[in-house]
């Protein structure tokens, strides 16, 4: 049965559809609605009626709960993804429900919203979501101008200056996204420690932001088997958090037929199935997978491009167990072996993240790791030193740190995962020079990558070296002064690498940075390094930095433009004509 609520009709509104069994529900819901003016508010009680007037009418938002009669409400959104204008989708879920919230935020809703809703609750998650359609429509009529008219170029541009303003008045909003993010994410992570006699797990957890591309996880297969697990999603922020989330959902660690999986296994399958779906540069995970029988204490090990784990025995040198196949999501129907161990009465195993090694200036190493290990140091108080070494003079951005340390013995485990990342201390301040420069000697390009190179420059890298590629044909890179690449930068250069692979080559790379190619399987990049270097040139400058790299930046835009049609190239001809006059008085 479809109830129409009576609005006032003096200016055309938005139109809502409350999904629905409980008449209470749908009442709040209307409720929160009608402060909104909108044209039309439909309520109708299970997905068959809402299939119905979806069919029939335009919807522009979508109220719905996720457990009811006839059709629940992601069968609902599946259906109206392939059969109707997309309208926004926001889900009404009890605690009951919650994963099917997250599972509907992942196949695109909105929001979701807790029950019972509260009228303001309602009114603010539906007026943001009205906010966004708007931003929405005017992004595609701007975009429509643009194509219709170049001449009016400079104008279009003011106007999304203005919506840029616009999105930055949405920032209160998109702090409220993340946060709901962050809960979602930590919805993903184990809750509390397995109880295992024998044995005790130790883990921290902080994310470099809000939402982080860290992941661990700790299941007792059976009475004989524990699983281990730690990842670390290329990047940072959002974009990694999304990369773990889908680590997470691809995670199988029993077959269909409820038979445990050796190591190797879960990470050939995670590996095939992401990289069917990953096909963004960059975009890979490292992984580690564990398989413990818990009454002899034998280990299988599988390692996905991931740093070494460490295991610490009592009276043995500490053992490293290194990586046994690539990244997840880098190549096809890619193998892994299998390390095999064994953990004795008092034995460690220690895994971790990259940011534990790689986060300040007095990052352990992992030699630091093995001697503390192996000291006996109560097992919380150890990695929260590992982790204050690590983040010791950092300023600004620094990646995720996780760690997870296994011992073979009687005690209790602890998970310390905290809700938001920390203040990182230290008021040491690292140079102020860029880490990228570039330079031209003769009709060579150069880029020079200096000290720490984080996420935060691989934009810029990329835009450098096409604009280099594009103007000079060739590039070298030189990372003789490089410190440490992230896992950002790392996909970055493999992008630039065959972007145009005749044309690029790289020089100076220590044997750290070798062996991290070779850790994840980056074997193109590898082949470019070239066994005699070049001198740089005298005048390197950041990449923008000089008047001559921004001319001939814009020339090369102006230039794509021309080449997309003969109209624009009538249009732009002018421009790109006094753009080449002015850089060649500047040579």
């Amino acid at each position: 049965m479809t109830n129409k609520s009576p609005t006032a009709q003096n200016h055309p509104g938005p139109t809502f559809l409350v999904v629905d069994d409980d008449p209470m529900v749908r009442r709040i819901v209307t409720r929160g609605l009608s402060q909104l003016n909108p044209s039309l508010v439909l309520e109708v009680e299970d997905g068959l009626e809402a299939q119905r007037v979806l069919q029939e009418q335009t919807v522009d938002v979508v109220v719905t709960d996720v457990v009811m009669p006839n059709m629940y409400g992601l069968e609902l959104m599946k259906w109206a993804q392939e059969h109707c204008q997309q309208p926004l989708w926001i889900i009404l879920s009890g605690q009951e429900t919650f994963d099917a919230a997250v599972d509907a935020l992942t196949l695109g809703a909105f929001d979701y919203l807790a029950k019972p809703p509260e009228v303001p609750r309602v009114r603010v998650a539906v007026r943001n979501a009205l906010d966004q359609i708007e931003l929405v429509r005017e992004r595609k009529r701007l975009y429509g101008e643009l194509e219709n008219s170049n001449s009016q170029l400079a104008e279009k541009v003011d106007q999304l200056q203005q919506v840029c303003q616009v999105l930055e008045d949405q920032a209160a909003v998109i702090h409220a996204d993340l946060d709901r993010a962050e809960v979602i994410q930590r919805a993903l992570l184990p809750q509390e420690p397995p109880a295992i006699d024998g044995w005790c797990i130790e883990t921290l957890y902080r994310p470099g932001s809000s939402v982080g591309g860290d992941f661990y996880d700790a299941v007792v297969l059976d009475e004989d088997h524990l699983g281990l697990v730690i990842a670390d999603a290329a990047g940072h922020g959002v974009a990694a958090a999304m990369l773990s989330v889908l680590f997470k959902l691809r995670l199988k660690q029993v077959d269909r037929n409820g038979q445990t999986l050796l190591p190797h296994q879960v990470l050939e399958r995670l590996n095939n199935s992401l990289f069917a779906t990953l096909s963004a540069p960059g975009a890979f995970i490292t992984a580690v997978y564990i398989l413990l029988d818990l009454r002899s204490g034998r280990a299988q090990l599988a390692s996905a491009g991931h740093p070494p784990c460490i295991l610490s025995s009592d009276g043995a040198a500490p053992r490293l167990l290194e990586r046994s196949g690539p990244a997840l999501g880098l190549e096809a129907d890619a193998s892994y072996r299998e390390h095999e161990f064994q953990l004795a009465e008092g034995d460690r195993l220690l895994l971790y993240t990259d940011g534990v090694l790689e986060g300040g200036p007095d990052s352990p190493d992992s030699d630091d790791l093995s001697t503390a290990l192996g000291a006996g140091t109560d097992r919380a108080e150890l990695l929260c030193g590992f982790f204050e070494d690590a983040i010791r003079g950092v300023s600004g951005d620094r990646d995720d740190i996780t760690m997870l340390l296994l011992e073979h013995t009687a005690g209790a485990s602890h998970f310390d995962d905290v809700a938001t990342p920390d203040e990182t201390p230290g008021t040491d301040k690292r140079s102020e020079q860029s880490p990228l420069l570039q330079g031209i000697a003769g009709n060579q390009a150069f880029i020079s990558m200096t000290g720490s190179v984080n996420w935060l420059c691989s934009q810029a890298l990329l835009d450098c070296a096409g604009s280099l590629l594009e103007q000079y044909g060739s590039l070298t890179i030189d990372l003789s002064a490089c410190e440490y690449l992230d896992s950002t930068c790392l996909g970055t250069l493999h992008e630039i690498v065959i972007l145009k692979p005749e044309a690029v080559r790289l020089q100076g790379a220590s044997p750290a940075l070798r062996k991290l190619f070779d850790e994840l399987s980056m074997t193109r990049v590898l082949s470019h390094i070239s066994t005699e270097d070049q001198p740089l040139p005298p005048d390197m400058a950041p990449p923008g930095g000089q008047i001559k790299a921004q001319g001939e930046r814009i020339l090369s835009a102006h230039e794509t433009l021309s080449a997309l049609s003969e109209h624009n190239r009538e249009q732009f001809s002018a421009v790109v004509d006094s753009l080449r006059a002015d850089l060649q008085k500047d040579e």
